[in-house]
């Protein structure tokens, strides 16, 4: 731009700021100023005001931020008042111009108002999501599944990859459920063994507290249908004596995997034959009282 050109620019920037009307748009630029007018195009990348002067594009990245003096929204309204319901090219118009301003859904409802008044319409059908299949256009959805795609969590797949899917979905569950069951085999496995070893302690204690109270000790209850062996003497005493003709008691001995005390049996006489050497002699005979009557003198 050479030094005429810049002159001019600058001729026209000073006049937009002192010129602009009363109810007017503000551009705010980057590192101070500010342009007033009306905005008649803005796009990604540059805006235009309408200023008196003359029009003027800023840059986007030059702008720090634009002031309109009445909403989008409202501007919609106003326009959309102003077009006839068969007016495809105006409903388009006004469709873009609302995209632009991020106001998607008077966007969506201008391109329908299209739509309605020319159903051929390519740039509407696009850009309400519709596809050309075979010369028609028809929703996503059904070009979709007219090519035989299944719609599997919200996405478009084919038949094999939904088979597929559906198995590896199976197998997770599957999997997943047979951890749990593992992790509650694990606790119940941990709350028999906890149990176990509190019985086994209580045992222990209750055993420990009945040899130190003076109880019988656990050894001596070897008896089974013989009873208890005899308790041993006090230290120092001497052992008791058996009484004369009976056998000692025997010590317990292991029957059939039990211990028990055979049973004391008194010692056995034997009594040799009549005619026997050693047989004893038959007690002499004791007179007895004379049956005989008496003698009449």
């Amino acid at each position: 731009m050479g030094p005429v050109q810049s002159r001019t620019v600058l001729t026209l920037l000073a006049a937009a700021l002192w010129a602009g009307p009363a109810t007017s748009d503000e551009i705010l630029l980057r590192g101070g100023g500010r342009v007033r007018g009306v905005i008649v195009e803005r796009a990604k990348d540059a805006v235009v005001i309408e200023t008196a002067p003359g029009r003027l594009t800023f840059p986007m990245k030059r702008v720090e931020k634009i002031v309109e003096s009445r909403s989008a929204l409202e501007e919609f309204q106003e326009r959309a008042a102003e077009l006839a319901p068969g007016d495809a090219a105006g409903w388009a118009t006004l469709a873009r111009w609302a995209a632009e301003r991020d106001l998607l859904t008077q966007s969506r409802e201008a391109w329908q108002r299209v739509l309605a008044a020319d159903p051929s319409h390519a740039e509407a059908n696009a850009a309400l999501g519709r596809v050309e299949l075979d010369g028609a256009w028809v929703t996503e959805a059904e070009a979709y599944r007219a090519r035989g795609y299944v719609e599997y969590e919200g996405r478009w797949v084919t038949p094999a990859e939904h088979e597929a899917l559906v198995r590896e979905r199976e197998a997770e569950q599957a999997s997943a459920r047979e951890r749990r069951e593992a992790d509650l085999r694990v606790r119940e496995a941990d709350a028999r063994a906890r149990e176990a070893e509190a019985r086994a302690r209580e045992a222990e204690a209750g055993a420990q507290q009945w040899t130190e109270d003076g109880g019988i000790p656990l050894w001596w209850g070897w008896g089974g249908v013989g009873g208890l062996p005899p308790m041993p003497p006090p230290p120092g005493e001497p052992p008791p004596s058996e009484p004369p003709g009976q056998n000692p008691p025997e010590p317990p001995r292991p029957s059939g995997g039990k211990w028990t005390t055979p049973v004391q049996t008194p010692p056995v006489t034997t009594q040799p034959a009549p005619g026997s050497p050693h047989a004893p002699s038959p007690p002499a005979s004791v007179p007895g009282p004379s049956t005989r009557a008496p003698r009449e003198d």
